[in-house]
């Protein structure tokens, strides 16, 4: 009985497997990096309450916070910028602008941008993804994870 007919099984084997090992290295990461500094964001906003209009229905709207409501949240380096998107979900940044990296250069709500006043970049939030649009920026808003608790009627932020 012989067995060459799977040496070509064994090639793709092993190819498969250098390539899985090489890709599971530090370095080899493709998660978003930011040259805005890595700061604690634990926010909580209560939509049935205050921000009751606050739902993802098609339209842009805008909120930025940079005090806590709470001793126990967290607001991320410069603040946070929440928002809902054409795409029905909400998102949220942080609003020091990664061109500048100023707690005091931070971006503000103009329609479907965010409008750096220091640099003058706009970062377009309609679907969520806060790209820079005038080429001033390489690159996005810092972005931090959104998730939406229906038992509290409460949207969480985290990082």
């Amino acid at each position: 009985m012989t067995f060459a007919h799977l040496r070509p099984v064994r090639l793709v084997v092993y190819a498969l497997a250098a390539c899985a090992m090489t890709a599971c290295q530090p370095g080899n990461t493709t998660t978003y990096g930011s040259s805005v500094p890595n700061t604690p964001v634990n926010f909580e906003l209560r939509i049935q309450g205050q921000y009751a209009t606050f739902v993802p229905a098609g339209d842009i709207k805008m909120y930025t916070f940079t005090q806590p409501q709470f001793p126990t949240q967290m607001m991320g380096y410069a603040g946070l910028l929440v928002c809902t998107t054409f795409n029905e979900t909400y998102a949220a940044f942080d609003l020091c602008c990664p061109h500048c990296v100023s707690k005091r250069a931070t971006v503000e709500p103009d329609g479907m941008f965010a409008h750096c006043p220091n640099c003058g970049e706009d970062y377009d939030i309609s679907y969520g993804l806060a790209t820079p649009t005038q080429g001033i920026s390489r690159e996005r808003l810092k972005e931090y994870h959104c998730y939406y608790d229906y038992a509290r009627g409460t949207l969480l932020i985290r990082n």
